[in-house]
């Protein structure tokens, strides 16, 4: 049997292109790219909002991976007034807890859905909302954003192709740099960026934040400093632990 050794080749090429495009597989290195890695800033937060004035909000926040399935988060306001010294912790393995303690009691409470912090720290964690779209239809394709050719991800659902989210994804780092929600007319509803990256650790992260919400007229920028990638010290752990040391 004579072998056409330009269509093994040809199979080759096809084989490896398609496993390179494979959003799943793309959207996985994307959620684990900082995973098992602890992180801190501060961070400084504009609300903005067609129907009220702009208010500003500042935090610490360090995260903790205490093993591979555990996931702990730590935040503590700055500011405003009203929040200053508010603490809010979060745990993330099989489910989310989330507790915060207020200097007016000084006690360690789980938090309801409605309290602010939460929506901040979802901002950072993108496990939940690919737990949402793994069941929906996903494309690929690349495209031009920013100078940069980049992975573009769209999930739909077979009951409303027009709803959708898409993901532009860098094809070098595999960080998210920006999500677009379409709404079931397919008209763009949310958008998250990031933007001003920083490389910490040979990866790139982060320095500013920015979610607008189009149809309430909302718009939250986050900027981020004193990044830190390195494996927290034994204050800043038991920080992060306190709000679950008697669970």
């Amino acid at each position: 049997m004579k072998f056409n050794n330009r269509l093994i080749i040809l199979i080759f090429l096809a084989l490896t292109y398609t496993q390179e495009l494979d959003p799943v597989k793309i959207l996985e290195k994307t959620i684990n790219r900082l995973h098992l890695e602890d992180i801190s800033f501060l961070c400084e937060i504009k609300l903005q909002s067609l129907s009220k004035d702009p208010t500003n909000l500042s935090f610490q926040f360090h995260s903790y991976w205490s093993d591979s399935t555990n996931y702990y988060t730590y935040l503590k306001f700055k500011s405003p007034i009203d929040y200053k010294d508010t603490e809010l912790w979060g745990h993330y393995s099989d489910s989310i807890i989330m507790k915060k303690r207020m200097p007016i009691n000084n006690k360690i409470t789980k938090v309801d859905n409605g309290f602010e912090g939460v929506d901040i720290v979802d901002f950072l964690n993108f496990n939940e909302l690919f737990k949402e779209i793994k069941n929906d239809n996903l494309t690929i394709k690349q495209v031009d954003f920013n100078k940069k050719t980049v992975y573009l991800i769209r999930s739909y659902n077979n009951k409303n192709k027009k709803k959708s989210i898409d993901f532009y994804i860098d094809k070098n780092d595999f960080f998210i740099r920006k999500v677009e929600w379409k709404n079931k007319r397919g008209v763009l509803n949310k958008i998250l960026s990031f933007k001003n990256f920083k490389e910490l650790n040979q990866k790139q992260i982060p320095a500013k934040i920015i979610f607008e919400d189009v149809k309430k007229g909302s718009k939250t920028t986050c900027v981020l400093s004193n990044l830190n990638l390195n494996k927290l010290d034994k204050e800043n752990i038991n920080k992060v632990k306190v709000g679950f040391i008697n669970d």
